[in-house]
């Protein structure tokens, strides 16, 4: 990535009194019977980057899947220079100039750099692919956007940033007039976020119309000219950055009255030891020790890349454990994990990284993705019962505040948010002994958020031993009662959850400074010298 062209000024680009570029009227969809978005209408012009935020639910992903053509809605109008277009088009959408990166990336993981960047539009000749002419355009739109990475690389072997710049890249490579954004800083680093805010400012100086949804409203306050407000399909409110307040936007979005105790702790009182892990070698994983005990909440803090997710994944057995051994122990005895099935079968629940293809069946309704893991108890004589699992289900859409607890209706139409309820909720129903969260709260909503928290500690008080990987501090900061910062496949340091502060922990993260102990509470010290 170049490090030129930063600290431009929002609204450089934007002229507030110039016509739109593109306009959405009276905008209305609905999904078997749910309004997703009801009469909402969005205008944004040339240099404006236009925050759009909601809670999960409140419409934004549909409203944009209308813009880009992929959504045919039920009443309403899109128009590019005041020119309506064919409704459920997505090649009249492309064609006049509208690009949408979605929250969940595309790209194919065996192709090139290259190959992804013109995928859909690949330049041929006679049925042939013009590979030079592949190669110049995607190097033209990676330059467009100041990311340098190697045409011939497979995405495969890219980080998951440089996955999001190729994604971005693929957009700028069909010279948009629209740039719409899902999420995209939800992986990133604090690093790379800076850097991609700067880029797409960048892009609107030129003159190009963005939108930007983010659940996180330090960056809408960052970048954005305006802000449209949505909540359960409605429009709420569209203002001027300059006229409002973050805190006025989240009571907007959320329509109530919002608790979140960020820094007020819970008193942990940790029991015996329910997972044990020692000695744990596997792909990019380095002799790593830990524990977990019943009641306590053990975070995971490191930088993306550090091997945090691979830790978890070979410490539950679901990827391939060179050496080290982990043991559940419960009132039933103790258990050795060498497989993800010993360790399930032994009381541990997963909540992975990626809950749209390893946490949920999409295609699957609530009650179908709450049974999953629970057969044996909801069925009679072998056979699955359709009563029991629809009371279970019903019984735990309302734990987790699934909105709405609609528990016939697919995964898939539920909303980020609302998904990661449902793979809390199919876990619950085993009571585990140890649960296992990596990103908890991944592009989540700050409503939602505040409840899967809520969740997360009720879990440990009710004596459930918790190991989370997060990489939100202060969510790292908020739930745990120890803090172990991987860094390389290694503990690079061990911190009291009751003292640690950002910085400790970044110093630890980033090599500028090594606490004493490996997950030892004995070893303890409180912050990075």
């Amino acid at each position: 990535m170049r490090d030129d062209d930063h600290d431009h000024p929002v609204g450089d680009g934007a002229d507030p009194n110039g016509e739109p570029i593109i306009e959405a009227r009276n905008i209305t969809k609905s999904f078997g019977g749910a309004v997703a978005v009801d009469g909402v209408g969005l205008a944004v012009g040339a240099g404006e980057i236009h925050g759009l935020v909601g809670e999960n639910g409140a419409g934004k992903s549909t409203l944009m899947r209308v813009l880009a053509g992929i959504v045919t809605p039920d009443h309403g109008v899109v128009s590019i220079d005041g020119v309506d277009l064919d409704a459920g088009n997505t090649r009249a959408a492309l064609d006049a100039g509208i690009a949408l990166v979605h929250q969940e990336l595309s790209l194919v993981p065996e192709m090139t750099v290259a190959e992804n960047i013109l995928l859909g539009s690949t330049p041929t000749t006679s049925g042939f692919i013009k590979v030079s002419e592949q190669r110049r355009i995607a190097a033209e739109a990676l330059n467009e956007i100041g990311v340098s990475v190697d045409l011939d690389e497979p995405i495969v072997r890219l980080s998951v940033a440089l996955r999001q710049f190729v994604e971005i890249a693929r957009a700028v490579a069909r010279k948009p007039r629209v740039l719409i954004l899902d999420e995209p800083t939800a992986t990133l680093t604090p690093a790379e976020t800076d850097y991609l805010l700067d880029m797409l400012q960048r892009l609107a100086d030129r003159g190009l119309a963005i939108i930007y949804i983010s659940h996180r409203i330090p960056e809408i306050f960052r970048i954005c000219h305006r802000v449209t407000v949505l909540r359960d399909g409605k429009l709420v409110d569209n203002i001027a950055i300059a006229d409002t307040t973050p805190d006025a936007v989240v009571d907007q979005m959320v329509g109530r009255e919002l608790k979140i105790e960020e820094g007020q702790r819970r008193e942990a009182l940790p029991g015996s030891v329910v997972l044990s892990a020692e000695g744990i070698e596997a792909h990019r994983v380095n002799g790593i020790d830990l524990q977990v005990r019943a009641g306590e909440i053990v975070g995971l803090g490191g930088l993306v890349g550090a091997g945090r997710t691979e830790l978890v994944r070979s410490i539950i057995g679901a990827d391939i454990r060179s050496a080290g051994d982990v043991t559940i122990t419960t009132d039933k005895g103790e258990a050795r994990v060498r497989t993800y099935r010993s360790a399930v079968n032994n009381g541990l629940a997963y909540v992975p990284e990626e809950r749209r293809t390893d946490g949920l069946a999409l295609t699957m309704s609530v009650s179908d993705n709450v049974a999953l893991p629970n057969r044996s108890e909801l069925s009679r004589a072998g056979i699955l019962s359709r009563s029991k699992i629809a009371r279970r289900a019903q019984e735990l859409a309302e734990v987790v505040g699934l909105r709405p607890p609609q528990v016939q209706r697919e995964a898939g139409e539920y909303s980020g948010g609302n998904q990661q309820k449902i793979v809390l909720a199919k876990w619950l129903g085993r009571k585990p002994a140890v649960i296992v969260l990596d990103e908890p709260t991944r592009g989540v909503d700050v409503g939602a958020k505040a409840e899967i928290h809520r969740l997360i500690k009720e879990l440990a008080d009710n004596g459930t031993a918790v190991l989370v990987v997060s990489s939100d501090l202060p969510e790292l900061l908020e739930l745990s009662d120890l803090i172990h910062v991987v860094r390389d496949g290694r503990i690079a340091g061990t911190l009291d959850g009751s003292v640690a502060d950002e910085k400790s922990v970044m110093s630890l993260a980033s090599g500028e400074a090594t606490v004493s102990g490996n997950g030892d509470p004995d070893d303890l010290v409180g912050s990075a010298q």
